[in-house]
C-alpha cells in the first residue's frame, strides 16, 4: 500500500513537473504565497498557436493564482483550456484582437476577482453575463470600441466593486442600474453629453469617479450620491456648476469654460483639494472652508490674487498656485500661511514690490517654498522681500532679471536658491554673486548652477558664473576692455573643486618681449650670413 501511493505521489509530480516545464518554456513562472503565477505577455502566443498547456492539471496541484495572456495577437479565446482554472483570481488578456467576451469565462471562473479586457476590438458589452454569484470585483474594459453597454436582464445585480470604461464610445449610462456595490468608475475619454440623475445617484457606494474627457456642458452635484469622495471633471465644456451639500474631498474641474464660483463652495464642507485651473474665473468668492489644503487658480483672468483667500477662510490651506493669469501684481492681500506659493508664466507683472508678501508666511514650524518663474516682463525685485520668512526653496529662473539687490539674501542664507535663466548684466553690483550665492549652491546643490550665466558686458556674455568659483579679487568689478589681452584660462567643473589658473604678469611680459627681439636679431643675422655666401660662390665660379 505504501509502495503503491509512493508511486501515485511520484506520477502526479512528474505530471506537475512536466506542466510547468513546458509552459515556462515559453512564459515566466513565479510563485508567491498566494500561488502560482503565469506571465506569457508578448509571447505571440495567438500568432504561433502554442497555447495549448495543460493548465488544468498545474491548477490541480498548484492553484494559479495569476494569469497573463496580454498583447499575443489572441483572436479567439482557449476556452477550454481556461474554463478548468477552478482557482484563477486574476486574468489578463488586455492588447489582443478579441472582439467579444465568451460567456463561459464567467461561468465557469468561480474565484476570479481581476479581469483585464482593455485595448481591444469590444464594440458592446451586455454586464448581464455577469452573474449574481460571480466573485469578479474588478474588471477593465478601457480602449476598446465600444458604442453602448447593455442590460438584458432587469433583475441581475452585479458586485463589482471597481469598473473602468475609459476611452471608449459611451453616450448613455443606462447599464449603472444593475451596479450598486460600485466604489471606483471611470467613465472618462467617452461622448457623454449629460449625466442622468437616476443613472449615477443609485450608486450609493461610489467613493471615486472620473467623467473628464467628455462633451458635458454642466455639472449638477445634485446627480451625484452622497457616498463621493473624489469627482474629476476636467477637460469638458462645462459652463454652469451647481453645488449642494456633499461629502467630497477632491473637485478637478480644470480646463472647462467656468466664470465665477458660487458661495455655495461653502456646502463642500469637507473639501481638501479644489482644481479650477484653465477656466475664466476673474474672482474667488468669500466662503470658509476649514478643511481646504489646495487651491488651484492657474490659467485664469484674476487680476489680482484674491482678497478672498486668507487664513481666516482657508485655515489649513498649504498649496496656492496662480500660474498664467493676468495679474497687475503678485501682492497678498490677506493674512496667508502655507507650504507652497507658485506663481509662474504671468506675462503681465514687471516688478516685486517690497509690500509683495508682508501678509504672507511659512505655516507654524515649517518652512514655505515659493516659485516665481517664466515671468517674462518681471525685471525688478525690492530689497529685503523674503527677509520675514523662513524660506525653504526660492526659484526665480526665468525671469527678465538684469540685476538682483544684494539685500535680498542674508549673506548667512542656508536655503537653494534658483536663478538660472535670467539675463544678468555681470558688472561690479553683482560681485555678491559671486561671493555669496555661487559658493552657498555649489556646496548645497550644484545643478543649480548649471544655466547660471551672464548676458553681459560682451567679453563675458554666456559665461557660468562657476567659471570664476574661488576667484579671487572682485571679477566682476573690473575693466573689461582688456580681458582679451589678459589670456586668462580658469578651469572649474561642478563635479570638481579644483582650479586652475594661468595668469600673465609684467615678469612674463618682459621676458617674451626680449625672446622675441632675440629672435627677430638672430633671424636678421642669419639672412645676412647667408647673402655673404651665396656672393662668395658666385666670386669663386667666375674663376673656373
Amino acid at each position: 500500500m505504501f509502495n503503491y501511493c509512493n508511486i501515485i505521489m511520484l506520477f502526479l509530480l512528474i505530471v506537475r513537473n512536466k506542466c510547468l516545464c513546458d509552459i515556462c518554456k515559453t512564459c515566466i513562472c513565479s510563485t508567491l504565497n498566494t500561488g502560482a503565477i503565469i506571465d506569457c505577455h508578448n509571447k505571440h502566443l495567438g500568432v504561433n498557436d502554442v497555447l495549448n498547456f495543460d493548465l488544468f492539471t498545474l491548477d490541480q496541484h498548484q492553484p494559479l493564482n495569476k494569469l497573463i495572456l496580454s498583447k499575443n495577437n489572441i483572436v479567439l479565446l482557449p476556452i477550454n483550456e481556461l474554463k478548468n482554472l477552478k482557482h484563477l483570481k486574476k486574468l489578463d488578456l488586455s492588447q489582443n484582437q478579441l472582439d467579444n467576451i465568451h460567456l463561459d469565462i464567467f461561468k465557469n471562473l468561480n474565484d476570479l476577482e481581476d479581469l483585464n479586457y482593455s485595448h481591444n476590438l469590444l464594440w458592446g458589452f451586455d454586464i448581464s453575463i455577469l452573474n449574481i454569484d460571480s466573485s469578479l470585483s474588478k474588471f477593465n474594459l478601457s480602449h476598446n470600441r465600444i458604442n453602448s453597454m447593455e442590460r438584458s436582464s432587469e433583475n441581475t445585480t452585479i458586485k463589482l466593486k471597481v469598473l473602468d470604461v475609459s476611452h471608449n464610445n459611451l453616450t448613455n449610462l443606462n447599464f449603472l442600474d444593475g451596479l450598486p456595490q460600485l466604489k471606483y468608475l471611470d467613465l472618462s475619454f467617452n461622448k457623454l453629453t449629460i449625466l442622468p440623475t437616476k443613472s449615477l445617484f443609485c450608486l450609493q457606494h461610489l467613493k471615486i469617479l472620473y467623467i473628464n474627457n467628455n462633451h458635458l456642458l454642466d455639472l449638477n452635484l445634485q446627480n451625484f450620491p452622497l457616498s463621493l469622495l473624489e469627482l474629476y471633471a476636467g477637460n469638458n465644456f462645462i459652463n454652469h456648476l451647481l453645488l449642494q451639500k456633499s461629502s467630497i474631498r477632491i473637485l478637478n474641474i480644470q480646463n472647462n469654460r467656468i466664470p465665477d464660483i458660487s458661495k455655495n463652495l461653502t456646502l463642500l464642507e469637507g473639501l481638501k483639494d479644489l482644481n479650477i485651473n484653465r477656466n475664466s474665473l476673474s474672482g474667488f468668492p468669500d466662503v470658509f472652508l476649514k478643511d481646504l489644503e489646495i487651491l488651484d487658480l492657474s490659467f485664469n483672468n484674476l487680476r489680482m490674487i484674491p482678497e478672498t483667500v486668507s487664513i481666516k477662510n482657508f485655515p489649513n490651506l498649504r498649496i496656492l498656485k496662480v500660474n498664467k493669469n493676468r495679474l497687475k501684481d503678485i501682492k497678498i492681500r490677506s493674512e496667508l500661511r502655507l507650504e507652497r506659493l507658485e506663481v509662474n508664466f504671468v506675462e503681465t507683472i514687471k516688478e516685486i514690490s517690497k509690500e509683495a508678501f508682508l501678509m504672507l508666511r511659512e505655516k507654524e514650524n515649517d518652512c514655505i517654498n515659493i516659485t516665481i518663474s517664466s515671468n517674462k516682463k518681471l525685471s525688478t525685485i525690492e530689497k529685503n522681500v523674503f527677509q520675514h520668512m523662513n524660506i525653504c526653496f526660492l526659484d526665480l529662473s526665468n525671469n527678465c532679471f538684469a540685476h538682483l539687490p544684494s539685500e535680498l539674501f542674508d549673506v548667512n542664507v542656508n536655503y537653494l536658491i534658483n536663478l538660472q535663466g535670467n539675463p544678468f548684466i555681470c558688472n561690479c553690483s553683482l560681485q555678491w554673486m559671486l561671493n555669496i550665492i555661487v559658493p552657498k549652491l555649489y556646496l548645497m546643490k550644484p545643478s543649480l548652477l548649471e544655466d547660471l550665466r551672464c548676458a553681459g558686458p560682451s567679453p563675458l556674455t554666456n559665461k557660468r558664473m562657476i567659471h570664476w568659483y574661488k576667484w579671487k579679487g572682485k571679477v566682476f568689478c573690473d575693466d573689461f576692455s582688456h580681458l582679451a589681452e589678459r589670456m586668462t584660462v580658469n578651469i572649474a567643473s561642478i563635479f570638481d573643486k579644483q582650479v586652475v589658473t594661468f595668469e600673465t604678469s609684467p615678469g612674463m611680459i618682459a621676458a617674451l618681449a626680449t625672446a622675441i627681439t632675440l629672435l627677430a636679431i638672430l633671424t636678421i643675422i642669419g639672412i645676412l650670413l647667408t647673402q655673404r655666401m651665396i656672393a662668395k660662390k658666385r666670386r669663386i665660379n667666375r674663376k673656373f
